[in-house]
Parts: structure tokens; sequence; C-alpha cells
């Protein structure tokens, strides 16, 4: 219906709600996204075992496919890709099925043959988080795995303080707290038979309790049964996820164990722990040159002051403008 001078009438914008039906679907969205991907991570494995000689090992094949699906759930400035993982004193974890990396403000030491190869060589320094993908898992391969990621924590890692708020940018020296703490999961597709997901889960604190805190695996994930992270109480006795970057360095922490089928998906509350660690985490690259280049100077200066240029002389004046 018109108004008296033949316009429309204004409309009633209090009116323009979102629907609540829309609304609830896309907020579980995110979830029930990673729980497609786990299905058909699984699907995709099973088909990769059909190819496989002994299905007990991790292959090829299960490893690229974690990498590839992982990559389409983290964001675009995260390069996720396999590796060899070294530090500034030419210590290496070895081979890495996944390394997240920050390649918008790290170079690889080393590049591979070709765009898909393994051996591509990654500064530690540049890392934010690795993964170890074994197909079956039992306590065996559980131990090979811890070992392989604790050798990572190991390497020369210097610390990025609290403070520092973007890659190029820290706004004080303060030494509290640490911003650039490493990731790590271990990340299986599968439990061997006869072996009870809680033993799994027991053995994993157990190994964990003999390390230093930041030497720590963050977490173990078993597609179908559950994934295990990391938690403390705060102040108000609240249980919050421990970042092992400020307070919950001098807490006690405990395993917080997503379980089927009180979780969804584990690879749900496996991604919700690493982007959690992912948006607190800020790294230093201004130093990553020439700690990874010759250990000698290698250059000349002049003996004469002679050979100097002097500043200009307008130049303080220009400054205390």
């Amino acid at each position: 219906m018109g108004s008296h001078d033949g316009r429309p009438f204004i409309p009633d914008t209090t009116e323009w709600q979102p629907r609540y039906s829309a609304a609830g679907t896309l907020k579980s969205g995110f979830v029930k996204r990673c729980k497609a991907l786990e299905q058909g991570i699984c699907l995709r494995v099973e088909s990769e075992k059909t190819m496989n000689i002994d299905d007990y090992d991790s292959r090829l094949g299960v490893e690229d496919i974690l990498r590839d699906e992982l990559g389409k759930i983290l964001p675009a400035r995260y390069s996720v890709k396999a590796g060899v993982v070294n530090d500034r004193s030419g210590n290496t974890a070895g081979d890495i099925d996944i390394v997240v990396f920050n390649d918008i403000w790290f170079p690889s030491l080393k590049a591979g043959a070709t765009s898909q190869s393994r051996r591509v060589h990654l500064p530690i320094d540049g890392v934010y988080a690795v993964c170890e993908v074994k197909q079956t898992i039992d306590f065996k391969v559980l131990d090979e795995a811890m070992k392989k990621l604790v050798m990572c924590h190991r390497l020369q890692r210097p610390m990025t303080h609290a403070q520092r708020l973007v890659e190029n940018r820290e706004v004080s020296h303060c030494v509290h707290g640490l911003s650039n703490p490493l990731y790590s999961a271990i990340i299986a597709t599968n439990l061997k038979a006869g072996i009870d997901i809680n033993e799994m889960v027991d053995r994993f604190f157990l190994i964990n309790k003999t390390l230093k805190r930041l030497e720590v695996v963050r977490a173990f994930c078993v597609l179908g049964h559950g994934t295990v992270t990391w938690a403390f109480k705060d102040e108000k006795n609240e249980i919050r996820p421990a970042l092992f970057m400020m307070e919950d360095l001098l807490q006690p922490i405990f395993p917080a164990f997503h379980r089927i089928p009180q979780t969804e998906s584990p690879l749900y509350a496996l991604v919700s722990d690493l982007m959690l660690h992912l948006y607190h985490s800020v790294l230093a690259p201004e130093d990553i040159a020439p700690s990874y280049g010759p250990v000698s100077p290698t250059i000349s200066v002049p003996m004469s002051n002679k050979t100097i240029l002097a500043p200009d002389n307008e130049i303080p004046s220009r400054m205390e403008q």
C-alpha cells in the first residue's frame, strides 16, 4: 500500500531480524564441517589401506590425506606441509609428517626438488605446530611418535616473549611469558585391535609426566575415539585450556579428554585447540637470516676514519619537528 503522495511507506526496519533457525544451523557449522571431514578422512584411509602391504605402518597416502584436510580447515595464512625441521645449531628432529609453518615471514632453509617434495628443510623458529600421523596406533607406535615430537620440542627455539604483538614489532622487552611455544600432536586414524583408548590416554599422560613443561606433547587424537588436550584451573577455579604461554606455566595442568560420544568429533576438538594456540602465537623472524648463515663474520671495514659518509646537517632538526 502506498502513502498519500503515491510513494511507498518506509518499511518497519525493526522487523529486519536474523532468522533463529538459520543462526542455530550455522552456530554448529564448524563442528559439522570437522565431523564430515573426519568421516571423509576415515573413508579415504580405508581405501588407502587396501593398497598397503602392512596396514600397521603409517603410509604416505594417509599423511597426504591429513595434510590436505588440515590445510582446508586452517586459515590461509598458515602453511601446512611435510618437512625436515632444523634449528640454528645444526640439530634436526628429522622428517615430520605435518608442519604448520609461517612461510610469509620465514623462508625455507632448503627447498625440495619439487613443490610436493617432503625433503624441504624448515627452521624451527618459523614452525607453529608439528604433528605425527599414524594409521593404526598401539603402545609402541605411540612411544615412537612421542619421541619424534619431544625431539622437536628440544630443538633450540629462541623464546618470543608475551609482549610481542606482531611478527616484526615488540612493544617492550618484558620477559614474562612467551608467545611461541611449539604445538605438537599425534593423530591416529585407528586403534590396534584389542587396545582400549583409555589405556592409550594413560600412557600418553605418564610419558608427558616425565617431561619438562615446554616439552609436553600438546594433543593426542584418535579419530572415532577421542582427543586429549591439556587444561588448568584459573584463580576463579574455572577450567580453562592450557596455552603454555602465560599463567598456566605456573599452574598444574591436567588432561582434558574429549571422548566419543560426549564430543561429536575428535578432529574438531584437536583443531579447536590448535586454532586457539595459533590465535595467540606470535613468532620472531628478524634474525632468521644471520642465525642460519655463516658462523664467522664475512665483511671487511675501512681502517681509516676518512672513509665515511657523514650525516646530513638538517637531519637532527627534522627529527625534532
